[in-house]
């Protein structure tokens, strides 16, 4: 065989060789990534991109479902809008749904810009490929910016002591209350410790704990002798004829009133009948008039004769 000859079939081997580990690699990453996945293109309309580039994952939930594809400006010249062209995986794109929201974020505080699309509510329609996605604002280095804002002037106020906050912090007074306070706290913690007080007394002493403990003793006892009707309170917690008797008297009690009422009997003619309180009022103003006169001239009523 020719040395020319060699040469070509070495070549061709390796070339082979190399078509295959290509071949291969392709299937292997794109395994992973979906190189060869079908998938569907989604659209989605700025204000301003922030450095979203063409290439930047786009996530669905928080997972990588695909990269944006394509920026351009909106076609219709008046519109201060910006076109992101995405390219999604078509098993991720059903999940999108048509109140799903797209917003531009980034990996970390200072990382690469993604976009980041809400997973929609069951109750909507899926998307169709091809069309724009809801967009929703609130950017996350604008947002960091305006925390960075409101915290410079929130410490701006503090240092020129503007608001309560600054006279909590710049005020000497807090601090010297404070110290006062522990100290207090810790004579009183060390003359507990040691013994000097009648709050010493009663946190150290024993004979508290034994009496409480004797009393909750005696109070279980009393209870379970009153659920098993001894005594008198037992009999009264346990008889049913106390109940029945109460609810006797009170029926009785009640038909009672009923009757006074309705102006039966004397009673309820006294609450009813006005004429018979005006005889009855004046019958006890002559009584008493009666008896006013008998003490006067007792002699004019009492007689007494031997003969």
């Amino acid at each position: 065989m020719k040395e020319s000859t060699k040469k070509e079939i070495k070549v061709g081997i390796l070339i082979a060789l190399g078509l295959i580990i290509l071949f291969s690699a392709f299937f292997i990453v794109g395994g992973k990534e979906g190189i060869f996945s079908t998938r569907y293109a989604l659209f989605a309309r700025f204000d301003d991109i922030e450095g979203l580039t063409v290439g930047a994952p786009v996530r669905l939930g928080g997972v990588k479902v695909g990269n944006v594809e394509d920026i351009s400006f909106s076609d219709i010249a008046d519109a201060k809008a910006i076109i992101v062209e995405m390219s999604i995986k078509s098993k991720s794109f059903i999940r999108i749904r048509e109140d799903s929201k797209a917003i531009l974020a980034s990996m970390g505080l200072l990382g690469d810009r993604t976009v980041d699309i809400s997973l929609g509510s069951t109750d909507s329609e899926p998307i169709t490929p091809g069309e724009f996605v809801l967009t929703k604002g609130g950017h996350i280095i604008k947002d960091v910016e305006e925390i960075a804002r409101n915290a410079k002037d929130i410490s701006h106020k503090i240092n020129e002591g503007e608001g309560s906050m600054a006279q909590i912090i710049n005020d000497p007074r807090l601090y010297t209350n404070l110290d006062s306070l522990l100290i207090i706290w810790s004579d009183l913690s060390r003359k507990i410790n040691e013994g000097e007080g009648n709050l010493a007394a009663i946190i150290n002493d024993p004979t508290l704990y034994k009496n409480f403990n004797d009393f909750l003793a005696q109070s279980t006892s009393l209870i379970e002798s009153i659920n098993s009707g001894e005594g008198t309170l037992g009999k009264l917690a346990q008889d049913d004829g106390l109940y029945n008797h109460t609810d006797s008297a009170l029926v009785a009690l009640n038909n009672t009133l009923e009757k006074i009422n309705s102006g039966e009997g004397t009673i309820g003619q006294l609450m009813e009948n006005a004429e018979l309180y005006e005889r009855l009022n004046t019958t006890l103003i002559s009584l008493d008039s009666l008896l006013v006169d008998l003490r006067e001239n007792p002699k004019r009523y009492v007689k007494l004769s031997l003969f």
